[in-house]
């Protein structure tokens, strides 16, 4: 019997993609931390694992309706771009650029891990999610108000 998704179970939720975040950027700290070649046999395998997150987190926040789903897809896309336009010359060796660009793709993991969270905490409860602190209520106000761009 296979585990479906609940969308009354927010945290739970949200926790489960926390940490596939959580262990991918553990993973780029292990291909950064480590010698260039670990860099260049690493990269492309790091895409694959990346993508397949990004497809995971997409497939809950559709399950979830969540409205703003769309752009969600155009910035994992964005993401997704920049690794695909990098990785030819990461396992040319440019180990510096495999670098950089691990660098920056956990920033992005990061940023991406709080709106993320957030988007499926609302979507999940829309009229009844309780926050505290001023940032903490100034970010849902602007994730529950923001008009849809397209």
């Amino acid at each position: 019997m296979a585990n479906r998704v609940s969308p009354s179970r927010p945290r739970a939720i949200c926790a489960a993609l926390r940490h596939g975040r959580k262990m991918l950027c553990r993973r780029i700290g292990e291909i950064v931390s480590g010698p260039d070649d670990s860099i260049g046999h690493g990269f492309a395998a790091l895409v694959a694992a990346v993508e397949a997150a990004f497809r995971h987190e997409e497939l809950i926040m559709e399950t979830l309706g969540y409205v703003h789903l769309h752009e969600h897809r155009e910035e994992n896309a964005v993401v997704l771009s920049a690794l695909h336009h990098v990785l030819p010359d990461v396992e040319r060796g440019d180990h510096m650029l495999g670098r950089q660009v691990l660098s920056a793709l956990v920033d992005v993991l990061d940023l991406h891990r709080l709106s993320g969270d957030l988007a499926l905490t609302v979507a999940a409860h829309p009229s009844g999610v309780r926050v505290r602190g001023h940032a903490a209520r100034a970010t849902l106000h602007v994730a529950t108000r923001r008009p849809s761009s397209r």
